[in-house]
C-alpha cells in the first residue's frame, strides 16, 4: 500500500475538542468537554472524568465540525490523574466523518481475528476485532461484548482454548456488530434543555432519550406536529447556548406535561 493512503487508515494521535453526553456509571446523566486521545476510523481514545459503563452507548460531538455520532463503550484504559481515566469507544457508525478524514477501506484481511473467550459460561469463538477493541483487549487483558449463550454483555478475555471445528463455524456466523444492531438504539438520558419556536414560546424542559437524529423530552408548554423548534442541548445557565433546529413529528400525553419527539433539521 503507498504511503500516502497507509497512512490515511492509521490512528491518529492528536487532542480533538469533543462534548461527551451519555449516563454515568450509576446512570447519572452528564454531558463533559474535553479531548480525544486519539481516533480511527473505527473509534477513539477519550479522556474523561465521569466514569462509563461498558457496552454504553454515548454521544460524541466534534466541537469543530459539529458532526454528532453514537459510540460504544469498549472499556478502561489507565487512570490519568484523579479521576480522569482514558475510555475505548467504537465508532456506531465509521463511515460518518465526524474526525474529518477521509480514511481508505481496509484492505482484506488486515482485520485481525483472536480467539477470545466470555468470562461467564467459557464460550470460545473466533472472532475479527476493531482496531479499539484490540488496543483495550492488549492494555486490559479484557474487552466487552454480547455474549448470545448468557444473553448479555459480559466480560471476553483472550483463550488458550483448542481451536475446534465449531469455533471456526460459529466465527463466520456471528450475529451483526453493534455498529448494525444499534442503528435506531436511542440513550436513556434525563437532562435539562432549553427548547424554543419562532413565535416566541420558551421553556427549560428535560429530556426523556436521544439519539444523534433527534430525541424525545417533557414539557408543560403547548406546541404542534410540524413545528419548528431550537433546542440546547446541554443547557446550562453559565454556558453561552449553541441551538439546533428540529421539528416536532409527535406528541403525546404525559403525567406532568407532554412528549414532544424531535427530529433534527441538516
Amino acid at each position: 500500500m503507498p504511503e500516502d493512503q497507509r497512512r490515511r487508515t492509521d490512528r491518529v494521535l492528536a487532542p480533538v475538542r469533543i462534548r461527551v453526553i451519555g449516563n454515568d456509571i450509576s446512570g447519572v446523566a452528564f454531558s463533559e468537554d474535553t479531548v480525544t486521545v486519539s481516533f480511527s476510523q473505527s473509534g477513539a481514545r477519550i479522556s474523561l472524568t465521569h466514569p462509563l459503563l461498558p457496552d454504553d452507548i454515548i454521544l460524541i460531538k466534534n466541537l469543530a465540525n459539529n458532526i454528532e455520532e453514537e459510540f460504544r463503550v469498549v472499556g478502561a484504559f489507565q487512570q490519568v490523574f484523579g479521576d480522569r481515566r482514558e475510555w475505548g469507544v467504537e465508532a456506531l457508525n465509521p463511515e460518518s466523518g465526524i474526525w474529518g478524514i477521509a480514511y481508505q477501506p481496509p484492505a482484506d484481511g488486515v482485520q485481525p481475528k483472536v480467539l477470545i473467550e466470555c468470562g461467564a459460561c467459557l464460550k470460545a469463538i473466533q472472532s475479527p476485532l476493531s482496531s479499539i477493541e484490540y488496543d483495550v483487549l492488549l492494555a486490559t487483558g479484557l474487552i466487552s461484548r454480547h455474549c448470545d449463550r448468557c444473553n448479555e454483555t459480559t466480560r471476553w478475555k483472550p483463550s488458550d482454548q483448542a481451536v475446534t471445528p465449531e469455533m471456526i463455524r460459529e466465527s463466520r456466523q456471528i450475529a451483526p456488530p453493534a455498529t448494525e444492531r444499534r442503528k435506531s438504539r436511542r440513550l436513556k438520558l434525563v437532562m435539562r434543555l432549553k427548547v424554543r419556536n419562532n413565535w416566541g414560546v420558551t421553556d427549560i424542559a428535560q429530556t426523556r432519550d436521544v439519539s444523534k437524529g433527534g430525541l424525545c423530552f417533557l414539557s408543560t408548554k403547548i406546541f404542534n406536529v410540524g413545528d419548528e423548534l431550537f433546542i440546547t442541548l446541554p443547557f446550562a445557565d453559565n454556558q453561552t447556548p449553541v441551538e439546533t433546529p428540529a421539528r416536532i413529528v409527535w406528541t403525546a400525553m404525559a403525567e406532568t406535561g407532554r412528549y414532544y419527539g424531535v427530529c433534527y433539521i441538516k
